[in-house]
């Protein structure tokens, strides 16, 4: 009978297995770890790009805000009193002439919904010299008002459209209820399309 007696004082174990697992997993977290040092530096010098485009941003905005304020000093100046007024004037005037009431009801009538119409159009300059309507607009209901507005922001002819006030009667002919929409927009006539920049827009 033979017999296998273990005369080592610890227990066996396979170290060539022990290093091999530790090693492994050693390596994996290094990886792991060169991969988001990486990441971590990327996303570092993406904030630190964007920090400089903001504050490069900031620094163009308030170097045009001066010269606008230096722009205006000069033209608010009482010696350049007379050539503003006259320019002004004279803004106004090329303004009316190129504003046309029957092309503006030629390009209402090709947005308008078929259960809407126009009860009143009011033209006003502002002092940048842009033509800003306010419409009275009535309509069967609420959608035409939404559907209108969006069909005249997909216009050429009007910019920055929006419903000012809402009112609803009933009519004393049907009894069926009638909705009354305020409408402002900015128009620009086909005749100066060209010459009104798109940046004009989001003033």
């Amino acid at each position: 009978m033979r017999l296998n007696i273990n005369l080592a004082s610890q227990k066996y174990e396979d170290v060539r297995q022990f290093y091999v697992r530790w090693g492994t997993a050693l390596a994996a977290a290094l990886v792991l770890t060169v991969i988001l040092a990486v990441l971590a530096g990327l996303n570092h010098s993406r904030s630190s790009q964007s920090t400089r485009r903001i504050k490069e941003l900031h620094e163009k905005i308030a170097a045009l805000e001066k010269e606008r304020a230096s722009a205006e000093a000069v033209e608010n100046s009482p010696e350049n009193r007379d050539v503003t007024g006259q320019k002004n004037y004279w803004n106004a005037q090329i303004a009316r002439r190129t504003f046309s009431w029957t092309q503006l009801f030629n390009d209402l009538q090709k947005i308008m919904p078929g259960r809407a119409y126009v009860m009143s159009v009011a033209p006003e300059l502002t002092r940048d010299s842009r033509l800003k309507l306010k419409l009275v607009i009535a309509a069967e209901k609420h959608d035409n008002a939404i559907d209108l507005v969006k069909r005249m922001e997909g216009s050429p002819r009007f910019r920055q459209s929006q419903i000012t006030s809402e009112t609803q009667q009933k009519d004393t002919r049907t009894g069926a209820n009638t909705f009354k929409f305020e409408i402002e927009a900015f128009y620009t006539p086909s005749g100066v399309a060209a010459a009104r920049p798109a940046a004009k827009e989001g003033m």
